[in-house]
């Protein structure tokens, strides 16, 4: 990380008063194309909870122009996530409107707006840098979602990813590691290879965190099931730990994601 370190961003020492959960959308009206978990992944929310907010039947058919109710997307954010910076930037594009990004993200219009000093009709010029509130929802529903697909609880995935990098996509480390979980790209590529059976482009979130779970998860197996192992092996590597032992750094680094599991 290129601006503090990855143990004050667990510990929240750069964090600032986040937005009020009010800036995630509180109804979503079904487009041509969507499903229930690209609407969830937006909204910051889960499958299961929009089918229970909306007594779905069936979560495979939703049908365009249906109004569905978003439930606060407050369910399931870890404790430490509380003050954290809630936003994250996106550049304007051409036939970009306030609707359609607020859209996109899963985020009131209103609020979107405010957050930018802006009407909410107000026209938009291509390059300009939106401030989009949320991020932290977003992310929870990102890394719980994936962390259910690979199978590895997401209480560990989310501390090893707020760990990391604070949840924040955008960061690259000077060694080079990537976004979310701040994955190497040579790691990428090896997860990419045998784990994922696809290539993973770690500059993309749902990828990048797809990653680093893969990753993880192939550490717990390697360790059958000790978390404390493939926590250091995650940070440190098994190469180096076999060669000079646990570094103090990485065996701090098992003390503060045990603590954010216990505040999880």
């Amino acid at each position: 990380m290129p601006s503090r370190t990855r143990f004050a961003a667990a510990l929240g020492a750069t964090a600032v008063a986040a937005m009020p959960v009010s800036v995630i959308a509180s109804t979503y009206v079904v487009h041509p194309g969507d499903t229930l978990a690209d609407i969830a992944l937006r909204h910051g929310t889960t499958v299961s909870a929009l089918v229970e907010a909306n007594r779905l039947a069936d979560p495979n058919l939703i049908r365009t122009g249906q109004l569905l109710n978003i439930p606060d997307s407050r369910m399931g954010t870890p404790g430490y996530t509380v003050g954290a910076a809630d936003s994250e930037t996106y550049t304007v594009v051409q036939r970009d409107t306030l609707i359609s990004i607020a859209r996109r993200f899963g985020v009131d219009l209103t609020a979107l707006a405010r957050s930018n000093g802006l009407n909410v009709n107000a026209p938009l010029h291509v390059g300009a840098v939106l401030h989009v509130p949320g991020r932290i929802a977003r992310t929870n529903a990102l890394l719980m979602h994936v962390a259910n697909q690979v199978g590895v609880d997401p209480k560990l995935v989310k501390a090893v990813a707020w760990m990391e990098s604070g949840w924040q996509q955008d960061v690259v480390s000077p060694t080079g590691a990537i976004g979310i979980m701040q994955v190497e790209p040579y790691t990428g590529e090896w997860v990419s290879k045998y784990l994922a059976g696809r290539p993973l482009n770690l500059h993309v979130a749902a990828d990048n965190v797809t990653a680093g779970t893969l990753l993880l998860g192939h550490l717990l197996a390697v360790h059958n099931g000790d978390t404390d192992a493939a926590l250091a092996a995650y940070y440190q590597g098994d190469a180096s730990i076999a060669s000079h032992g646990l570094y103090d750094d990485t065996k701090r680094y098992q003390r503060v994601v045990t603590n954010l599991l216990h505040r999880a």
